[in-house]
């Protein structure tokens, strides 16, 4: 308990001396204070893990300084020392939310005495790590750090500003890395449900069987391998948000009992008949046109709406060119680590927003971070702008009138889709070579043949 600080307030100075030396011998730093007057003073001058006062003193009792430390310094323990204890006075002061209730004197009981003393240190310490917590959260999924000045953008915050503290259902569609879970995020972070859990359920990546157990839980003998009870992701959201990634993957038939979740506000696990009502609020988002899924007899038009009782869009970063000058200055300020302060010259952001960002938020991200990586001087120039968006273009020289060959061309047409696609997947060579329509080992030989490698710094997943 080494540096924890520990405010000592009693009115009889031998007691004051006792205590002090009883916690000083456990390792805690101790301030005195002789009446709850005075301890109010120290309080101001100097931050303290506990507080143990006397119950009765002049100026300002114990219980009085209580009532004052709760108002003033909520996360501070009060633990209270009564050489005329009553259980009247012991409820009274827990009412109040004193820690704990201990009798003098201390040292007819001193282990357990100590033994409060390291709980309450423990507890004030782990609360404080909550808030903390807390606050980085809410402060990372604020609207500062939700970075667009477009118009689109700011008609998004408007959006959040107004759902997030209602239980409305939310659906959020757009491309691959426009930031759909982190407005997903900042919607629970703003919400009345913030501090419970927001769950997510990866609805693509999970097998029609999976996902039913995963999303309603399971009882014991429900099927082989069932050995025990099961809660669902349902159950562990209970208070909170349930976050349905790419939501347009969840099979035919468990549109239906995810429908049931949204009408009745209740579930069965599987294998039960037994109903548990679902206090959970729905946040789902889709790269795909939700409403063309339905056209297409894909997704349930019942279930659409249900979904979309507030649709947000968010657009492509193709359609919002005015976000990419702050979104590189955020990525910038983010990634520059060990660097100092890296600049870029106008003429690269210009460049930039004539690129298509056809990975979007995403693709921008990673670029910058590669960009750290190779400049000089903690400067980025136009030389720094990785292939794919600044490689010159054999159709000016064809234009011009300049002799090229075919093989020229079709080369220069394949490396560039080599790039972008690396680009847009984080150089994940299998997942490249899947969108390319390739084999992995095809697209290992094009890329020694055009001198292609990894970024020596891992990119942003």
């Amino acid at each position: 308990m080494e540096g924890k600080s520990i405010l000592v307030v009693d009115d009889e100075p031998n007691s004051l001396f006792a205590l002090s030396r009883i916690l000083e011998d456990e390792g805690y730093r101790v301030i005195t204070a002789e009446n709850g007057k005075s301890a109010l003073g120290k309080l101001k001058k100097d931050m303290v893990n506990v507080i143990v006062t006397d119950e009765r003193m002049p100026d300002l009792g114990g219980m009085e300084l209580l009532k004052e430390v709760k108002r003033r310094y909520d996360s501070i323990p009060v633990i209270f020392l009564t050489a005329f204890g009553s259980v009247d006075m012991a409820v009274e002061a827990l009412k109040e939310g004193a820690f704990y209730f201990f009798e003098k004197p201390v040292a007819n009981n001193l282990e357990r005495f100590i033994t409060i003393i390291n709980q309450a240190v423990r507890t004030q310490s782990l609360e404080a790590q909550i808030y903390h917590l807390r606050k980085e959260v809410s402060e990372k999924y604020s609207f500062s750090n939700i970075v667009g000045k477009s118009r689109q953008m700011l008609e998004i915050f408007e959006i959040i500003d107004r759902v997030a503290p209602t239980d409305k259902t939310i659906l959020i569609q757009g491309e691959s890395g426009t930031g759909k879970e982190l407005i997903a995020k900042a919607l629970h972070s703003r919400s009345l449900r913030r501090n419970r859990r927001m769950v997510t359920v990866p609805c693509g990546v999970l097998t029609d069987s999976l996902l039913t157990s995963e999303l309603f839980g399971h009882s014991k003998g429900a099927f082989t391998g069932a050995v025990k009870d099961q809660l669902g992701r349902i159950e562990l959201a209970q208070g909170g948000t349930l976050f349905l990634d790419e939501i347009a993957e969840i099979p035919i038939n468990l549109q239906k009992r995810l429908l049931r979740i949204l009408q009745e506000k209740e579930f069965q696990r599987v294998g039960s008949g037994q109903t548990i009502k679902a206090d959970v609020r729905i946040i789902a988002v889709t790269n795909k046109d939700l409403y063309e899924e339905v056209r297409n007899k894909r997704f349930r038009q019942d279930l659409y709406y249900r979904l979309a009782v507030v649709p947000i869009n968010i657009p492509p970063l193709r359609e919002r060119k005015e976000d990419i000058p702050p979104l590189t200055k955020q990525f910038l300020d983010k990634y520059h680590e060990g660097k100092g302060s890296v600049r870029i010259l106008p003429e690269v952001v210009e460049k930039m927003k004539q690129y298509p960002w056809p990975g979007n938020v995403r693709e921008l991200e990673n670029v910058v971070q590669q960009m750290i990586v190779f400049c000089q001087n903690q400067t980025i120039t136009p030389k720094d702008l990785p292939p794919q968006i600044f490689s010159p273009d054999l159709s000016e020289d064809l234009i011009e009138g300049k002799k090229i060959s075919l093989v020229d061309i079709v080369s220069d047409i394949e490396k560039r889709c080599i790039l972008r696609k690396l680009h847009q997947t984080n150089w994940h060579l299998h997942n490249t070579a899947k969108e390319l329509g390739i084999t992995r080992k095809m697209l290992g030989i094009r890329m020694a043949k055009y001198g292609m490698k990894r970024p020596s710094k891992k990119v942003s997943e």
